[in-house]
């Protein structure tokens, strides 16, 4: 079977992209997903929750940060200014029943081809699919960086903890200091654990204004009121791990300078992700810094017709990361491929999704310094 559009990845991404192709006018188009949607979301820490907040402001002609999707609220349909994985999913869910997004789970894709006409086919399990076009919106979190340093293998990803709370142990390792390191380091304090917490940097993330490149209010708040309550959090700077080792009943770990140190739980990685590009990775160019190359269209500069939309979209020295940033490209897909598919969009909609953030054409508006 062909399609015009193929969106692999029903998580924030992929949901929001079907959302927009359908305002787009674009109606032979298929949502995939090897789980279900949300999957990943469904899937974080019981006590994770979103650091950006969520706020009833579209009815004043501002989008919820965490919205994919015009017209909603996450704030709004789930009562909660920070949704765990959990509430989040559900929000998903409700924008693919309420828009009617034709989603197909348990699609597992283990090959894409590149066809003589240009088409892409989709192969797995399940059989194979192909289209005209292919967004790649597969996300991160189910695809952990395991590989940072010698060892890696011996430690636990902190997105494979399903909670932090039921954790055996009272001392606990947490290797990274960015959002998910503190993150986790705060919950298992709160939860009357000793949490060594060790950071490759001098300090803490915090000075840059980009959110991308700092911690979020929410994440330095929760850290400066576990240490005003003087729960125990032990920070250690400057500390670079190059190697784990299990050492009879614990695990050394060992930094590229200073003393080795010892624990007596797993050690937890807070070391990010690697991206979800599988069976696409090679249909793909790369940058200097390894991140995706891209053309002003999200499009890949290797295979016509690949797109990827999601929190490993970058351009320039802009990363879009976060929910409120990706969506602004969700519009600028969606255009492009409506104009192939000869699908005149209306000045209307256009504007309609510049007025919502998620139309950003122009990059010099992103990086401005506030005054205080």
């Amino acid at each position: 079977m062909r399609h015009d559009v193929i969106i692999v990845g029903a998580g924030a991404a992929g949901v929001g992209m079907a959302a927009v192709l359908k305002d787009f006018g674009i109606e032979d188009y298929k949502l995939l997903d090897r789980q279900e949607v949300g999957a990943s979301f469904a899937r974080w820490p019981a006590e994770m929750r979103l650091i950006t907040p969520s706020f009833n402001t579209t009815p004043f002609g501002i989008l919820d940060l965490n919205a994919v999707a015009l017209n909603t609220s996450v704030a709004n349909f789930l009562g909660v200014e920070h949704p765990t994985g959990k509430q989040y999913a559900r929000y998903l869910e409700a924008v693919v029943d309420t828009l009617d997004i034709p989603v197909q789970p348990d699609w597992e894709i283990t090959d894409v081809e590149i066809l003589d006409n240009g088409d892409f086919r989709l192969s797995g399990p399940r059989g194979s699919l192909d289209c005209g076009s292919l967004i790649w919106a597969a996300g991160e979190f189910q695809f952990p960086h395991l590989t940072r340093f010698l060892g890696a293998e011996q430690c636990v990803h902190n997105s494979m903890v399903p909670s932090f709370r039921h954790l055996e142990g009272e001392d606990f390792m947490v290797i990274g200091a960015f959002e998910s390191g503190v993150d986790a380091a705060v919950h298992l304090a709160e939860n009357g654990k000793s949490v060594t917490l060790l950071c490759a940097e001098e300090a803490l993330p915090i000075s840059d204004q980009d959110p991308s490149r700092s911690l979020s209010p929410f994440t330095r708040e929760r850290l400066r009121s576990a240490l005003a309550r003087k729960l125990k959090i032990k920070i250690c700077y400057n500390y670079l791990v190059t190697r784990v080792d299990r050492i009879g009943e614990g695990w050394s770990v060992s930094p590229e300078e200073g003393p080795e140190l010892f624990s007596s739980t797993t050690p937890i990685l807070a070391t990010g992700f690697r991206g979800g590009l599988g069976p696409v990775r090679l249909m793909f160019g790369y940058r200097k810094d390894g991140n995706v190359e891209l053309s002003e269209d999200d499009e890949s500069t290797v295979a016509p017709g690949l797109f990827l939309s999601g929190p490993m979209v970058r351009h320039g020295n802009h990363i879009l990361c976060y929910i409120y940033k990706f969506r602004q490209r969700f519009a600028v897909i969606a255009e492009t491929i409506a104009e192939r598919l000869e699908i005149p969009a209306s000045e209307e909609i256009l504007e309609t999704y510049e007025r919502n953030q998620m139309r950003l054409l122009d990059f010099s508006c992103c990086g401005e310094t506030c005054a205080c």
